[in-house]
C-alpha cells in the first residue's frame, strides 16, 4: 500500500470518529466514554467524626472537672480536719496552761496566806506577864479564869478555886478544849512553885491567838501559903 492510500484511510477514519462523537454528544442517550467521577461525601462522617470528638472533649472536660471537684472537697476535708485538730490541739494546751495558771495562782494563793497568818500570828503574838500574887488575887476576885498547868494528880491534890486544869505535859489532848476558850478573855497559868510549865503553856496559848495570859510565878505553892479559896 502506497503513502497516498495510507493518508486516505487515516482520513477517513478521523472523519468517521469525529462524525460518531459528535452524533454521541448530540444524543441525549450517548453512550458515556468516561465514567463520572464518584465524589464520596465525607462531610456526614466528618461532622460524627468531630461530635464524637466534641463528646470526648465535654466527658474529658467533666472527668477533670470532677477529679478538681474531689481533690478541692478533699483539701476543704483536709483542711476542715487539719482546723479541728489544731483547734483541739489550741483547746488543749489553753486547758493544759489554765490549769498550770490556776494551781500556781492556787500555790502562790496558799503562800500568801501562810505567809500572811505566820504574820498575823507574830503581830498577834503577846508575850506572857508574870504577876505575883497580889494582882493574882485581884485577878481571881475579878472572876478571870486559872488554868493550872500540872498533871492531872497534882490537880487533883489541891488547886486555886475553880481552876481549869490543862496539863502542859499533854498538850495535845488538851488542845480542843484550849481552842474552846475565848480569845479575848484574861487567863492566869499556873503550876508549883519551881516548875516552868506555867509559863510554857502560857506561851503556847500565845502563840495560838490568846492575847491576855499572865502567868503567877508564885503557883499553888504561895496561893495555899496565903490561904486563899482553893479546892
Amino acid at each position: 500500500m502506497n503513502k497516498k492510500a495510507l493518508l486516505q484511510i487515516t482520513g477517513i477514519l478521523a472523519i468517521t470518529l469525529l462524525t460518531g462523537i459528535f452524533f454521541n454528544l448530540s444524543n441525549p442517550n450517548r453512550i458515556q466514554f468516561i465514567a463520572n467521577e464518584k465524589i464520596v461525601n465525607f462531610s456526614q462522617s466528618d461532622s460524627l467524626l468531630n461530635a464524637l470528638r466534641l463528646q470526648d472533649s465535654i466527658l474529658k472536660a467533666a472527668d477533670s472537672l470532677m477529679n478538681s471537684s474531689n481533690k478541692r472537697e478533699d483539701s476543704l476535708k483536709l483542711a476542715k480536719d487539719k482546723h479541728i485538730q489544731d483547734s483541739i490541739l489550741a483547746a488543749n494546751k489553753t486547758d493544759s496552761l489554765k490549769r498550770v495558771q490556776d494551781s500556781l495562782k492556787t500555790v502562790n494563793q496558799k503562800k500568801e496566806d501562810s505567809l500572811k497568818n505566820a504574820q498575823n500570828q507574830v503581830q498577834d503574838f503577846v508575850k506572857p506577864i508574870d504577876i505575883k500574887i497580889d494582882f493574882a488575887k485581884a485577878l481571881f476576885d475579878k472572876k478571870y479564869r486559872f488554868i493550872d498547868a500540872r498533871d492531872l494528880s497534882d490537880y487533883g491534890a489541891g488547886h486555886i478555886q475553880g481552876a481549869l486544869n490543862i496539863p502542859f505535859h499533854e498538850i495535845e489532848k488538851y488542845k480542843e478544849r484550849l481552842n474552846d476558850l475565848p480569845k479575848d478573855q484574861v487567863y492566869v497559868t499556873y503550876c508549883s512553885s519551881a516548875c516552868d510549865v506555867s509559863i510554857d503553856l502560857a506561851y503556847f496559848m500565845a502563840k495560838l491567838g490568846f492575847k491576855k495570859v499572865y502567868v503567877f510565878h508564885g503557883g499553888w505553892d504561895e496561893w495555899k501559903a496565903a490561904g486563899y479559896p482553893a479546892n
